[in-house]
């Protein structure tokens, strides 16, 4: 009797701490594994679990991480109310590498992860969990995030829809060319940015943003000057929309530094969905 009352005590207690040790899965807290590291993902709380999601891909910063990003709700929870679904990949010892032949310091291969093959892989992933409306996906990152977009843009462009670089561009050498050919991208930058340089070669070797921007207009086949503008409450866009590629590119600045609020991120949600109207 002893015995087989403690063994229905051993069962009552166990299911709990049992339950309490799996981990939550994929888009509902857990990480998505994928070939070379995970990312995070959630959905909208009200999606109906079968129409197709518009998507955000986050590219966080420097030694941020995506469990950063997503305790940052000022930047998550504008994305989830226009709809889409929010991701956040994960980069190696804190930074994103280079893509590209020879476009490491001193144009040595830059050791580590294939960046170019993981973004593959975490889209793969995403494609294969969620149905996603191809016409809106976004790629919006910060800092060296968003020279990882700038990266992702130029060599995986067929991935998303536009881009969203913020306070960061191409590093250590420009891109002899962008094999992706043209994108839709707004880049949004502050003028007196000490960290990532506006107009000339940065601190930790970050290319001009002009520079950058002028490569771009090259390959969407866009005029040297603006052909509207837009302002915003922080910052104010030059528009080049009249591009022979028939994609557009903005470049918006502020007279603040190295930041990022975070309602910038669904700003750029809402021009990416305008240029599919």
């Amino acid at each position: 009797m002893r015995v087989l009352l403690f063994c229905l005590l051993m069962t009552v207690f166990a299911g709990p701490v049992a339950a309490s040790a799996v981990e939550a899965g994929c888009g509902t807290g857990g990480k998505c594994p994928v070939p070379g590291g995970y990312y995070l993902a959630e959905a909208p709380p009200d999606w109906d679990g079968t129409s197709a999601l518009p998507l955000v891909v986050y590219f966080h910063g420097w030694n941020a991480s995506p469990e950063g990003t997503f305790r940052n709700r000022s930047m998550v929870n504008p994305v989830l109310d226009r709809g889409a679904l929010f991701v956040a990949p994960y980069a190696r010892i804190g930074y994103w590498r280079q893509i590209g032949p020879g476009r490491a310091e001193g144009g040595r291969a830059e050791e580590g992860r294939d960046e170019a093959a993981f973004i593959r892989a975490v889209m793969a992933d995403i494609r294969k969990r969620w149905p996603i409306d191809e016409d809106l996906t976004l790629a919006a990152g910060f800092s060296r995030g968003a020279s990882m977009v700038w990266n992702v843009a130029c060599y995986t462009g067929e991935l998303f829809a536009a881009y969203l670089p913020i306070a960061g561009g191409f590093w250590s050498s420009m891109p002899r060319e962008c094999p992706s050919g043209p994108v839709n991208l707004r880049h949004i930058h502050g003028l007196t940015d000490k960290v990532v340089a506006y107009d000339r070669i940065g601190r930790y070797n970050s290319m001009p943003i002009t520079e950058g921007m002028a490569f771009l207009r090259d390959l969407d086949r866009c005029g040297a000057d603006p052909d509207g503008s837009v302002s915003l409450p922080k910052y104010q866009c030059d528009i080049w929309s009249d591009c022979g590629s028939g994609r557009e590119l903005q470049l918006c600045t502020h007279p603040g530094g190295h930041s990022i609020p975070g309602e910038w991120v669904a700003q750029g949600y809402d021009w990416m969905a305008g240029l599919s109207n």
